[in-house]
């Protein structure tokens, strides 16, 4: 039957673009409240509520140990209830880590807020994602999720901005507005999810299967997340070992890492979505990953180089360098996020979101824990072993995507396709 002349058809897409559209405004919004709350929390709670900067870093590193462990069982939840529901719960909760912040002033309240905040972030990306991908016809999931990314980046960039504003202003007043204030934005994007259309696609896969394990059972899923958790190491590079690198190991200015950082958000920003529409079938995510593949370890051959010139030469070598690793970042996620998570039926979406969202946390952990020192140890030789490491994960994604072709010649099934199933180009 045609749906574009069959009214029910129609008044379903209706309510599946509705409710995209109230998806979206969520996640923009709530980034800017995520990019004003990690702009400020940590130079407050240090500094004017007097919380011992071991302790932020303890309880920093047990946030994000908890949310890597609940990764999975949170997915599992949302797939039992429902994503929406999920989603609209998991806001709830990161509004009300957001009040607790409001009135932290000691390190156990900042500990409950920070561990909350964290943990709820975790649940709630893998639930809008899954939402997401319930509206959306499986060879458009890249794409969507190609604007999901660019709408996280433009808001938290947004967000750094206000974060910025409140701390130049300096009033303790100020972070209290923030924090309150955000917890309230928070849950007005709670009311907006909660006030989405029922998909009823989404609705009958919820709950079939309530194995928390069940996408662990996934070893293609585990080896692109695997993979992917060697890609994001680029996010730690450009968020952590940047900046102290620029300080420590080279003559550039100052102000150096802070373009370089927005450098990257105007390119992620630009390039993001156009790139990921493009990345429509196997072959391409395999050529996808290949450019990461060439563009990372050049951007960190090029960041190690910085440490061995002047002022000027290290200002172009760590701005050229931050051009090649955004193209690795923007050329990297596309292919994963095929691999891992284009064919995943709808009763399973959060599980396998929440697996593969792991190698986000992986990455940061890794990145702070291990890359940070070794990089400052051993310089640019450190730059050029980590820049190697990346290169060979976005390769085996290449590779991953190599075998599983669906644009075969003559109309053949690929591998678990039934006889006479259309394939894709």
């Amino acid at each position: 039957m045609n749906t574009g002349t069959n009214p029910a058809g129609a008044a379903l897409r209706a309510a599946r673009d509705g409710g995209l559209r109230r998806m979206y405004a969520a996640q923009a919004v709530g980034a800017v409240v995520d990019g004003a709350v990690l702009a400020t929390a940590v130079l407050y709670f240090g500094t004017r509520v007097g919380v011992p900067v071991p302790w932020i870093g303890l309880v920093l590193g047990a946030g994000n140990l908890a949310a890597l462990a609940a990764a999975v069982p949170l997915g599992a939840l949302a797939d039992a209830v429902g994503a929406r529901r999920a989603a609209v719960g998991f806001t709830c909760l990161v509004g009300a880590s957001l009040a607790v912040y409001a009135v932290a002033d000691g390190p156990w309240t900042y500990a409950v807020g920070a561990v909350v905040f964290v943990v709820a972030q975790t649940g709630l990306g893998a639930a809008r994602q899954a939402v997401v991908a319930a509206r959306v016809e499986p060879r458009a999931r890249v794409a969507a999720r190609g604007r999901m990314h660019t709408l996280l980046n433009a808001g938290m960039g947004a967000g750094t901005v206000l974060g910025a504003l409140v701390l130049a202003a300096g009033a303790d007043a100020g972070f209290t507005l923030l924090y309150g204030g955000g917890a309230l934005v928070v849950l007005g994007c709670a009311l907006l999810l909660a006030g989405m259309p029922a998909d009823p696609a989404d609705s009958a896969a919820a709950g079939r299967d309530r194995r928390i394990s069940a996408a662990l059972g996934d070893r293609r899923l585990l080896a692109v997340t695997a993979l992917t958790s060697v890609v994001q190491l680029c996010l730690p590079v450009l968020s952590v070992i940047l900046p102290l690198w620029a300080a420590q190991g080279t003559r550039a200015p100052g102000w150096v890492p802070a373009v370089a950082l927005g450098l990257n958000t105007v390119l992620v920003l630009a390039v993001q979505r156009p790139w990921a529409d493009r990345v429509v079938s196997d072959a391409a995510a395999a050529r996808s990953a290949l450019w990461a593949a060439a563009a990372l370890p050049g951007g960190c051959v090029l960041l190690g180089a910085a440490g061995t010139g002047g002022a000027a030469a290290a200002t172009a070598l760590v701005l050229a360098g931050i051009v090649l690793i955004t193209v690795g970042e923007v050329a990297g996620g596309p292919p994963a996020w095929h691999l891992a998570l284009r064919d995943v039926p709808a009763a399973l979406q959060a599980r396998h979101q929440a697996v593969f969202g792991m190698a986000g946390s992986v990455a940061r952990i890794a990145g702070s824990a291990a890359l940070l020192p070794f990089v400052l140890a051993a310089g640019a030789w450190g730059w050029a072993a980590v820049g190697a490491a990346m290169a060979a994960a976005a390769a085996g994604l290449a590779l991953l995507a190599r075998p599983v072709r669906r644009d075969l010649p003559h109309g053949r099934p690929g591998p678990g396709q039934a006889p006479g199933q259309p394939t894709e180009l």
